[in-house]
């Protein structure tokens, strides 16, 4: 089972096949990014990328965090 809080802050990745435990809101977020590993048959992981400096597109606070507490 994926844990949301721990998805949100880049702690952990899904396989593309599991996308259907996010949240609704990531399939429109510009911080949700895909990882592809080339272990065995290459599947792609989605992360959150909010909290990634590397990733930080610009300052605007995504929907899904705006009421987490840091």
């Amino acid at each position: 089972m994926l844990n949301v809080e721990e998805f949100r802050t880049g702690q952990i990745s899904l396989p593309v096949d599991d996308a259907d435990d996010l949240p609704f809101c990531c399939f429109s977020c510009q911080y949700l990014y895909g990882k592809e590993f080339s272990v065995g048959e290459g599947i792609t992981y989605l992360c959150c990328g909010y909290l990634l400096t590397e990733r930080n597109i610009n300052d605007q606070v995504p929907k899904c965090m705006i009421d987490i507490k840091p």
